[in-house]
């Protein structure tokens, strides 16, 4: 039995033909052959147009795929952009930015920092237990473990961070202990009194041991007139409100970084009267610290150092006056200035408030109306035989669509008349602003915490 098969190939599919020899034409078996080969080769027909198919849907799928993915990703990235705003970094940036001292600003920035390592680690560990097939719960619970920060740590980063940024003395914060108390050996009592006469004196000593009643009763016990023993002066303690004796430069560090002053014998029963005008004991000038912005009586020498330094300055006791007469005539015209900005407010509340009593009296009167229209329909249906309940409550949902529409419309005339009315209130407002742009003494600034405007001397 011989059987001839012959293959030509098409682009997409193949075609096969089949023969048979003579002798075997009439023979069932090889009839038989010949079937089962037409159809396997329709069945290979049939994969083939089924494979065809399939790979085009899942071209078609993937492409599909590839367009969804490309528009989720566009959408998440304007989602990111639309909250930059609000992210973490930059609403801690904002509230740094309103920190005056640069010191604070790095020991702020450094907190953050700090803090971000925190949740970075809160993060990795909270994967890494979902990656080890691990519960959404014990996941949440390696986060708050790897995030968590305690007291200790903080009073320790804090520590370190004062430091770093010139805040305290690393000598200092070496002889308190990681709760704020003072080590009291021979030791460290000994290094602190380098830094002062007595360690009790240092506002640092006092805050963290609030319950060292002696030191704080045996220090009150000083006065104005108290005469301290040879080598000490009487200082005014700003964050105690109290006096104390302690050494000339401790005194002197107190005053440079605005902790104490001291006041001179001439206005000791006044603190807050150190000014260029005030007689110091002997031996004393006074002098106007930059970092503290206060005056205090100093050492002769001490003075002539500061200002060569750059950290103080002398003032001349005439232009003293003259400044303080000058800065009573401008703080006249800043209580003019801003009680005419407190009128314009006033005039916009008052405007404000007529604008909501017309649009009270809109919506008063637009449900007034709808339900003289609901009760004129539920008496036509009882009137009329013909109105059905069905016709009845379709015509009362009607009459509540409009009133919703009524009421949606007056909403949005009151928004637009406020509007017009804030816009006008702005532009008055910064036209009156604009005529003190030049002004060498006064300026009008907005006021973020208060959402108004203020007018502040120029420095």
């Amino acid at each position: 039995m011989v059987i001839s098969v012959n293959y030509s190939f098409a682009q997409s599919e193949t075609s096969e033909q089949v023969t048979l020899s003579g002798d075997l034409a009439n023979n069932p078996v090889a009839q038989d052959i010949l079937k089962k080969i037409e159809q396997t080769k329709k069945w290979i027909k049939e994969l083939e147009e089924k494979n065809y198919e399939t790979l085009e849907a899942k071209k078609e799928l993937e492409a599909k795929r590839a367009q969804a993915l490309e528009k989720l990703n566009q959408d998440l990235n304007e989602w990111e952009a639309l909250w930059e705003y609000y992210s973490p970094k930059n609403s801690f940036s904002r509230f740094v930015d309103k920190v005056e001292e640069p010191q604070v600003k790095e020991v702020f920035w450094d907190q953050f920092e700090f803090q971000q390592i925190k949740v970075d680690a809160g993060r990795d560990a909270l994967k890494k237990v979902l990656a080890n097939g691990g519960s959404l719960k014990e996941a949440r619970q390696a986060y708050h473990k790897a995030a968590e920060t305690k007291r200790i740590e903080l009073i320790e980063v804090n520590s370190i961070f004062n430091v770093k940024h010139n805040l305290a003395y690393y000598n200092q914060q070496i002889m308190f202990n990681k709760e704020g108390q003072f080590i009291e050996t021979p030791i460290t009592g000994e290094q602190l009194r380098k830094y002062y006469e007595d360690y009790r004196t240092n506002p640092a000593y006092l805050q963290a041991n609030p319950d060292d009643t002696i030191s704080w009763e045996d220090l009150g016990k000083t006065t104005p007139n108290t005469e301290c023993r040879k080598g000490s002066v009487v200082v005014y303690r700003f964050h105690a409100n109290d006096y104390v004796c302690i050494s000339m430069p401790t005194a002197e560090m107190w005053i440079r970084h605005g902790m104490g002053e001291i006041t001179g014998n001439s206005t000791a029963s006044n603190v807050d009267s150190v000014t260029p005008l005030t007689k110091c004991d002997e031996g004393l000038t006074v002098v106007y610290a930059l970092e503290s912005g206060k005056y205090s009586c100093v050492l002769q020498e001490t003075a002539d150092s500061w200002i060569a330094q750059g950290i103080a300055e002398s003032h001349d006791p005439q232009s003293y006056i003259l400044d303080k007469i000058q800065d009573k005539d401008v703080s006249a015209i800043i209580q003019e200035i801003n009680q005419k900005l407190e009128e314009f407010d006033d005039d916009l509340a008052l405007k404000q408030a007529e604008l909501k009593d017309v649009y009270d009296k809109k919506y008063a009167d637009a449900l007034k109306q709808s339900k003289n229209d609901e009760k004129s329909a539920i008496k036509d249906q009882s009137e009329r035989s013909g109105m059905t309940i069905e016709d009845l409550s379709t015509k009362i949902m009607q009459i509540r669509k409009k009133y919703d529409s009524t009421q949606e419309n007056i909403l949005q005339e009151k928004i637009e008349a406020l509007k017009i009315l804030d816009d006008v209130h702005k532009e008055n407002v910064k036209k009156f602003a604009d005529t003190y742009e030049f002004d060498p003494y006064v300026k009008i600034v907005w006021n973020s915490e208060l959402s108004k405007y203020d007018a502040v001397k120029k420095n």
